[in-house]
């Protein structure tokens, strides 16, 4: 039986590979598997060693084609990391027929590109802001409205073009066609946030393994955004340097014992640790884990609250804050967030898809699943590929001057 069209999305993190595999059908994703596989390679969500990350991508797709039967050829890939950057820009243009079409906001947004980007950047996003109609502002949807000047305030997302092009060669070496590189917060929104959160003000927070990604939301659009360099491999290393124990131990017991908040723990229960050399286990007090785990949650949430305030949007904020990523499903995460950050605080979970199993129906995935939903859109939309994105950085390179010269010339035979 002939497939609907297939979506892959590829997730690589600092800890492990995300491979998420669905198909479009009647204008929904259904999932029809997601695979993981450790990753090598990758710090703080950049590449730092290539065929390492190269291989992390293969393991994650051979697992994915193995569960879904599906060949994976090409894929939505996302990206984070403390190099990703954003700015705002504003274009304007006259309307020609006096009614706005499609394609008068393709070119206004086009027209508030044409800026000089540096050369060591690569633009990832385009996203409009607002638009203004003879000095009318606060349109979120010109699309077929009246007027004959138009403008458009964009916020434009960069990534440095060394992490963008690593990671490009990294997908390259292990098979894969990228489609379109996507920032992770961009991505795993489209899962785990609802239509009216993001309406009305909402803060998302992506605590992956060496990054946590911030996202502000408001009146349906981006507003903000940041990447801090700390994220779950910190309460790692916390535990694994202040017990002296192995890095995968430290692993195994934040996630079967971990908690953020000492006063959500007994003062008899215990933690049992595992040796290597074949040793007895051995039982030490539960707070104690507790009392590595608090200050580093308190620290990664205070460093939180001040991006969240340097946005601007903190009064803005009705629907309080959305945590997603791996780190959020320790205990008593939302609790402490709440206490520090005086926002209400709720768990993402990924939905917004079909044949979902619980077994994926977790933050960790959030990133995975939004990638297949990235690719939807960009399906239903008419998909440009990476080709465009070429273009689009060539014309920005050039210049302000030389950019809005040729921008001129399309639109408008001058």
């Amino acid at each position: 039986m002939k497939r609907d069209k297939l979506i892959a999305g590829i997730d690589i993190g600092t800890t492990k590979v995300c491979a998420a595999v669905g198909e479009l059908h009647e204008g929904r994703v259904n999932v029809l598997g997601i695979a993981s596989a450790l990753s090598r390679g990758i710090k703080k969500g950049v590449v730092v060693n290539i065929e390492e990350t190269a291989q992390s991508i293969r393991n994650a797709v051979s697992e994915a084609q193995a569960v879904t039967g599906a060949e994976i050829e090409e894929a939505y890939v996302a990206i984070t990391g403390t190099h990703i950057g954003n700015f705002i820009s504003n274009g304007v243009i006259a309307i020609r027929d006096k009614e706005i079409s499609r394609r008068d906001i393709e070119g206004v947004t086009e027209a508030a590109q044409a800026l000089a980007i540096p050369l060591d950047r690569e633009v990832l996003h385009v996203i409009p802001v607002g638009f203004t109609i003879d000095g009318q502002n606060g349109i979120n949807d010109p699309l077929g409205m009246a007027g004959v000047r138009l403008e458009a305030k964009v916020q434009i997302i960069t990534g440095a073009m060394s992490a963008v092009q690593n990671l490009l060669k990294s997908c390259q070496m292990a098979g894969l066609k990228v489609l379109d590189v996507v920032f992770a917060p961009l991505a795993s929104s489209e899962a785990v946030l609802f239509e009216d959160e993001m309406d009305m003000g909402v803060g998302f927070v992506d605590i992956g393994g060496g990054t946590t990604d911030i996202a502000v939301f408001n009146e349906g659009s981006l507003r903000y955004m940041s990447v801090l360099p700390v994220g779950g491999s910190n309460f790692t290393n916390d535990v694994a340097m202040v017990m002296k124990l192995r890095a995968s131990e430290a692993e195994r017991i934040k996630k079967g014992y971990g908690c953020a908040l000492l006063s959500m723990v007994s003062r008899q229960e215990e933690v049992e640790i595992l040796h290597a050399d074949n040793k007895p286990p051995r039982s030490i007090p539960k707070v104690n884990l507790i009392e590595i785990l608090q200050p580093r949650a308190e620290e990664i949430f205070s460093l939180m609250k001040e991006e969240i305030r340097k946005s601007g949007y903190n009064e803005y904020l009705t629907s309080g804050i959305v945590l997603t990523g791996g780190s959020s499903l320790m205990k008593g995460i939302d609790l402490i967030a709440e206490n520090i950050l005086e926002l209400p605080v709720r768990i993402g979970f990924p939905g917004n898809v079909n044949g979902m199993s619980d077994a994926f129906c977790s933050p960790a995935y959030a990133t995975g699943v939004g990638l297949l939903l990235y690719g939807a859109k960009q399906e239903q939309r008419g998909f440009k590929s990476r080709a465009m994105f070429g273009f689009v950085m060539d014309r920005l390179q050039e210049g302000f001057g030389e950019g809005l010269k040729k921008f001129y010339s399309k639109y408008f035979g001058q």
